[in-house]
């Protein structure tokens, strides 16, 4: 993974984590908000966290902020100052701008500035429950884009006992399975409740049969895995 520069504008619950989640995988993170007791919370989870005003041309140019390969505005409650905050970034030249809304007008008027990466938190995690809510089978589900996802499902009980090959998700629902998480003995449990542990099967073959408790991992369009989940 190639480590990367960048600028997390906004240090509320969900900025928080994501600068955090950030900086564990090994990226470069610059932390910024406009409140002292925010940017002591963060400071030990980034690279650099400092206190300004996102609305501050020369503050922003302080930073460097040209010189990130990604600066994410991730305001929530202050939508006129991720306006501002955007209209500056781009006359800085910011290399890559995602911008946060919460709103089709927020989403509308941030697309005006020309910022094309736009997202929404709350809708992807509301659609991502939804649709695990809605089949019983599915263990989690990410959303990769609007149109494909990864998710954790049982395996159906009609290919209980077949192979993948037999199964052929690939070709009757255009799906690849990316891996399978498989219960296995554990010898060394000293507890009951420790019997079992769960194993990564890596990249599986065709020959690999499938079994009652067997965790898919699959990738795939939203609507073709809702075509497979309705068997």
């Amino acid at each position: 993974m190639k480590r990367k520069k960048i600028a997390v504008i906004g240090i509320g619950s969900f900025g928080n984590l994501f600068a955090r989640y950030l900086f564990q995988e090994g990226h470069e993170v610059l932390a910024i908000d406009r409140s002292e007791e925010v940017i002591q919370d963060i400071k030990d989870f980034s690279t650099v966290a400092v206190v300004l005003d996102a609305t501050d041309e020369n503050a922003l140019r302080s930073q460097s902020i040209e010189d990130m390969d990604i600066v994410v505005i991730a305001i929530a409650d202050d939508f006129q100052t991720s306006v501002i905050c955007a209209d500056l970034l781009k006359k800085l030249k910011a290399k890559k701008i995602y911008a946060r809304y919460q709103t089709e007008l927020q989403h509308k008027i941030l697309s005006l500035l020309g910022i094309q990466n736009l997202f929404n938190p709350e809708e992807k995690a509301a659609k991502s429950m939804a649709e695990m809510l809605g089949y019983s089978s599915m263990k989690a589900n990410f959303l990769l884009s609007e149109e494909y996802s990864v998710v954790e499902v049982n395996v159906p009980p009609r290919y209980i006992d077949k192979t993948i090959a037999e199964a052929d998700i690939r070709h009757n629902y255009e799906l690849n399975i990316i891996t399978i998480k498989r219960y296995v003995m554990n010898k060394d449990a000293k507890r009951a409740s420790d019997s079992k542990i769960e194993k990564i099967m890596g990249i599986p073959k065709g020959s690999m049969t499938l079994k009652e408790d067997d965790i898919l991992v699959i990738f795939g369009t939203q609507a073709n895995l809702n075509k497979f989940l309705e068997g």
